[in-house]
């Protein structure tokens, strides 16, 4: 049985990838999937890079993301146990949190993601664009 956990921000123009990112980033996101290896997206094609491998990665993006096709990247949330996947959609006015397997939970209802923890997080660093529209799902 499959579970889709998402949550969505919508602008209200378009947002570059690299700000949202960058503004992550200093919220205490890091941008890895594992200790020593960055996971990114370009047009819905996963793929690895070193940790020093960044900048390449950001720049294949940034090609991809130009070129009218979506991009993304697997982030660590500052809890240093969570990992998240940041999808940035073609139209380029929303972006994505897909929480990854190991799901926040609630303590006492383990059974349901909780979402304003994941929410709350997004927000704090996107709290000053342009946000007209939130969605939040989790859907067995």
């Amino acid at each position: 049985m499959s579970r889709d956990v998402a949550i969505a921000l919508e602008f209200e123009h378009d947002i570059d990838f690299e700000e949202v990112l960058d503004r992550l980033v200093r919220m205490g996101w890091k941008l890895l999937r594992e200790e020593d290896a960055i996971w990114y997206m370009t047009d819905y094609d996963w793929k690895i890079q070193p940790l020093a491998g960044l900048a390449a990665a950001k720049r294949d993006m940034r090609t991809s993301y130009e070129a009218g096709a979506a991009v993304g990247m697997t982030t660590r949330l500052p809890d240093g146990e969570i990992f998240a996947n940041v999808l940035f959609h073609q139209e380029r006015t929303s972006v994505s949190l897909i929480p990854l397997l190991e799901y926040r939970t609630f303590a006492h209802m383990p059974e349901f993601v909780d979402l304003g923890w994941y929410l709350e997080r997004f927000l704090a660093a996107c709290r000053d664009l342009p946000i007209v529209g939130t969605e939040a799902g989790d859907h067995r």
